[in-house]
């Protein structure tokens, strides 16, 4: 296999040249008249997560219908995309996610609020099977008769099971999963999706689990599994592969590592010799590439098989030929800006190829029918741009549908991806969103500097699924989205650079950010705020008691305000300790509101319990005792992470626009 360096092959273009800025504003910069409306950022997506069947024989999909509370499952048969499609709606529970179980079985998943055992409200998922005609809809492991042993086990405990390996060589046959709740041992069992019998292939225990990608496709058979384990107190990530040969557990050194050192070694599958592993693994550089590994040998190969020096390569596509009972690396993942997704078969590179030649500067993404690799379901999209998704079948692109037809790219905000050095000197990735109809030539403008949550995360340079971006572009703001030291799968230097310096140096990355569009004439330095959500509502919660803030106010959503209460909730787990908890230190928010300097805005929903609301409750109390100035809106039923609902979205966006509107903002006139 050769070595395939995409850096070079991988480009991004700018929207507007920064360099060019020169000169006085010829013309002051009016904001759009008409903006993005609320509802029009809230209102539920017209079509999202579209997928393909094995055989590309249909289609399906989650659709907003008029007088449905919740968006609906659709599915279309691809011979004739003009056809009625077949809906499944829910009236008591909405449906989030539908993928296909089989060519003619869906599971979908769907939420449901409860109140937790605590007493405090929150939300439980469920999986549903069903037809594709909607007729027969079944929870799992509510089969009954002797051959089920397995999911009646599984029902009577409460578990639910997912889905551990689809990519057997007998199509018939998946291996699903459950994780038993009190001990946390995982079973894995083989079900037929055509009898719906099962049976047990291996169980794990409380000290070991079994690796997806480690399956023999031939007879399902788990051939790697991990291990936590104590060395001299401290705890180690062990592999273990099994000797076919002799039965016996082998263990792997050079795939093992002490958790408190945080490397990247991913296992992807087994590479076409079954002897050799396809591994991820960032052992000789910053950035992940994928390498061929000797399992005899217990060797990496001494050249990746893929790399790139400015981007993380940490996954890869395989195809499964079922006649042939082998695999192949089909497809490179590299994590530059957006995925961008290289592919090895010459056929798929070229449909790629002319896909991106028909949407110049736009992101697109493929979803090729696994059986037969004949169709796909395309998605199209960028930051200024919502979700368009095509069908492409028999050389032709045939329009499926779209998340938000009533927005007109044209009126949208222009994307650009920039690096900025940091004031010691470490470069740091951004994106910007530039107003909507703005010009380098119509002078400075309002300026939000948004960092994203995590903070062991990092943004895409994609559509905004919160609709942040675009809301305040078309509202006269630039949006710069740093991605401070900290964030994951931009390099291990700018992950571990974040170690220890919550509220410090990762938020010394945000203001540079502002500082940065401040000099290239981009940002006037007295309309700038921060707005965050989740680690981003603390980089905003901490950016108000930061002496000399260059901010005039903050906006903080689902905002983290405490170290000590992260840190008494995390020091329940000695793991969760080591591999995180002992990075989170720095500046406590908490402890700093008398040095408050700038306004703040806190919202969090009561049902959050990833980001606990009583910190922005803690944070208000303490804030209004000290005599600050802070403001605090509680919504009534959200939870942290997207899908938001409907109203949740409503009250959050318009709290954030009536703020940036008041005196003690100003960035919306």
């Amino acid at each position: 296999m050769k070595l395939l360096k995409t850096a070079a092959a991988v480009a991004f273009g700018t929207a507007l040249g920064l360099g060019a800025m020169a000169g006085q504003a010829s013309a002051a910069y009016t904001p759009p008249a008409k903006p993005l409306s609320i509802a029009d950022l809230a209102q539920y997506d017209a079509m999202t997560g579209v997928t393909i069947s094995p055989d590309g024989k249909h289609i399906a999909a989650l659709i907003a219908v008029k007088g449905q509370q919740w968006p609906v499952i659709s599915i279309w048969d691809t011979s004739d995309l003009s056809k009625t499609p077949i809906w499944i709606p829910s009236k008591t529970q909405r449906i989030d996610a539908v993928e296909f179980f089989s060519n003619d079985k869906i599971y979908f998943m769907t939420e449901q609020p409860i109140t937790g055992y605590d007493g405090k409200p929150t939300f439980i998922r469920k999986v549903y099977y069903s037809d594709l005609e909607g007729k027969k809809i079944e929870e799992p492991f509510r089969i009954t008769g002797t051959l089920n042993k397995d999911m009646r086990d599984a029902m009577d405990r409460g578990v639910s099971a997912s889905i551990f390996n689809r990519n057997l060589y007998d199509d018939s046959k998946v291996l699903m999963q459950t994780i038993d709740p009190d001990d946390g041992a995982q079973k894995i069992f083989e079900l037929d999706t055509k009898t719906g019998k099962t049976r047990t292939v291996a169980l794990g225990s409380t000290e070991f689990s079994y690796v997806a990608a480690g399956v023999d496709l031939a007879t399902g058979e788990p051939l790697i599994k991990e291990q936590l384990d104590t060395v001299n107190g401290e705890f180690w990530y062990k592999v273990y592969i099994k000797d076919k040969a002799t039965g016996q557990w082998v263990y792997q050194a050079p795939l093992s590592y002490m958790v408190k050192d945080r490397k990247l070694v991913s296992i992807l599958g087994f590479d076409t010799d079954p002897n050799q592993l396809v591994v991820a693994s960032n052992l000789n550089g910053d950035h992940a590439a994928i390498y061929d590994y000797d399992i005899k040998a217990q060797t990496f190969s001494k050249e990746p098989l893929f790399a790139s020096d400015r981007y993380d390569i940490s996954s890869v596509g395989f195809r499964i030929d079922r006649a042939a009972k082998k695999t192949e690396i089909f497809a490179v993942r590299v994590n530059g800006p957006s995925a961008t997704i290289s592919y090895l078969d010459e056929k798929w590179a070229a449909i790629q190829k002319s896909i991106e030649a028909s949407f110049p500067g736009k992101n697109v993404y493929l979803t090729i029918n696994r059986d037969t690799y004949d169709m796909a379901v395309v998605d199209v999209e960028a930051p200024d741009m919502p979700p368009q998704y095509y069908l492409y079948k028999d050389g032709k692109l045939q329009p499926i549908g779209a998340a938000k037809p009533w927005i007109d790219p044209k009126t949208l905000g222009k994307f650009e991806y920039v690096t900025y050095k940091a004031r010691d000197g470490l470069e740091i990735p951004a994106f910007i969103t530039y107003p909507a109809g703005w010009t380098p030539d119509q002078g400075p403008v309002p300026l939000i500097v948004m960092p994203h949550g995590g903070p062991w995360s990092r943004d895409e340079a994609d559509w905004d699924p919160a609709g942040w971006t675009q809301f305040f572009a078309t509202r006269g703001i630039a949006v710069i989205q740093p991605q401070y030291r900290g964030s994951e799968g931009w390099g291990d230097k700018l992950w571990k650079a974040g170690d220890k310096e919550w509220g410090k140096k990762m938020s010394d990355d945000n203001d540079d950010a502002a500082a940065y569009l401040v000099s290239k004439g981009v940002a006037d330095p007295k309309r700038m705020a921060i707005f965050g959500y989740s680690y981003g509502g603390f980089a905003a919660i901490a950016a108000s008691v930061r002496p000399n803030s260059p901010y005039k106010c903050a906006i903080a959503g689902a905002g983290v305000s405490s170290l000590q209460r992260i840190g008494n909730l995390w020091g329940d787990s000695h793991i969760q300790r080591d591999i995180q908890g002992k990075t989170v230190d720095g500046m406590d928010p908490l402890k700093n509101v008398d040095k408050a300097n700038i306004p703040i805005m806190l919202y969090h929903g009561d049902h959050d319990r990833q980001a606990d609301t009583e910190h922005s409750r803690m944070f208000y109390a303490a804030m209004k005792s000290a005599g600050k100035d802070v403001e605090y809106h509680e919504i009534k039923g959200m939870w942290h992470t997207l899908p938001w609902h409907t109203e949740w979205q409503e009250e959050s966006l318009g709290l954030m626009e009536d703020y940036l509107k008041s005196p003690k903002c100003g960035l919306i006139k």
